[in-house]
C-alpha cells in the first residue's frame, strides 16, 4: 500500500531510524493516507478541500479509519491543509501498527538514560524495507515511465523532501525527469502533493520560530 511504501521509503531498512524529520514524516504520512484513499476513487482532493466520491467502507481498516473521518465532517469543509494537520498527528504510528499487524515490522522501545523516549519500528526484512527505495530509485535513474503507485510515491518523496536522498549523487537531469514525470500525476493528486509541501514549510518555519 502506499502508506506503507512511503513509511519504509522514510526510514532505514535496517535500523528503522527516520530519514525525515519528525515534522515532514509526520505530515507525509498523513499524505500518504489521503493519497491511499485518491487512488481507490474514494476522494478527491482540489483548492476547496476533500471531496467524498465514494462511501463504501475500504477493506483496509486504516484507510476505512481515515474516511470515516473525513465523513463525519464533510459538511464543514474542512481545507485540505487542516486535513493533513489533523492526520499527521497519528499517520507515522498507524501506519507503523498496520505494518506490525502484518509482520513486517517490529516494536522496540527507544532509552535515553534509562528512560523510554520513543518506539522503533524495525523492518523484520531488510529487503523488503528497501525494495520501495530500490525499485523507484532505479526506475527514475533509468528514465523509465512509472506506474501509478510508483509515481505518487515519487510525488511524496518530492514533497517531503526525500528526493536528495532517493537519488542520491544522481545527475542533474534525473532530478528534472522526477520533477516532469510527478507533474503528470492526476490533479487531485498534485493537489495534495501541492498542499503537502506547503504544511510541513510553515511547520519547520514555526518551529524555528519558537
Amino acid at each position: 500500500m502506499l502508506g506503507d511504501d512511503f513509511f519504509r521509503l522514510a526510514h532505514d531498512d535496517g535500523t528503522g531510524r527516520p530519514r525525515l524529520h519528525a515534522k515532514a514524516l509526520n505530515v507525509g504520512c498523513g499524505a500518504a493516507l489521503l493519497a491511499e484513499l485518491i487512488s481507490t476513487r474514494h476522494i478527491e482532493v482540489d483548492d476547496t478541500g476533500v471531496l467524498i466520491k465514494n462511501r463504501q467502507p475500504p477493506e483496509d481498516s486504516l484507510m476505512h479509519f481515515v474516511l470515516d473521518h473525513l465523513v463525519k465532517e464533510e459538511g464543514r469543509r474542512h481545507s485540505v491543509s487542516t486535513w493533513l494537520t489533523f492526520f499527521s498527528k497519528d499517520a507515522a504510528t498507524q501506519i507503523a501498527e498496520r505494518l506490525l499487524r502484518g509482520g513486517h515490522v517490529r516494536m522496540t522501545p527507544v532509552r535515553k538514560l534509562g528512560r523510554q523516549t520513543g518506539l522503533l519500528y524495525i523492518p523484520v526484512d531488510s529487503n523488503q524495507a528497501a525494495r520501495p527505495w530500490a525499485v523507484l530509485s532505479q526506475l527514475l535513474r533509468r528514465h523509465e515511465p512509472l506506474a501509478y503507485n510508483e509515481l505518487a510515491l515519487a510525488g511524496l518523496a518530492v514533497a517531503t523532501g526525500l528526493e536528495r536522498w532517493l537519488l542520491m549523487d544522481a545527475p542533474a537531469e534525473t532530478f528534472d525527469f522526477l520533477h516532469n514525470q510527478v507533474a503528470t500525476l492526476w490533479p487531485p493528486m498534485t493537489c495534495l502533493l501541492r498542499y503537502t509541501h506547503e504544511v510541513i514549510g510553515e511547520a519547520v518555519l514555526a518551529h524555528r520560530h519558537k
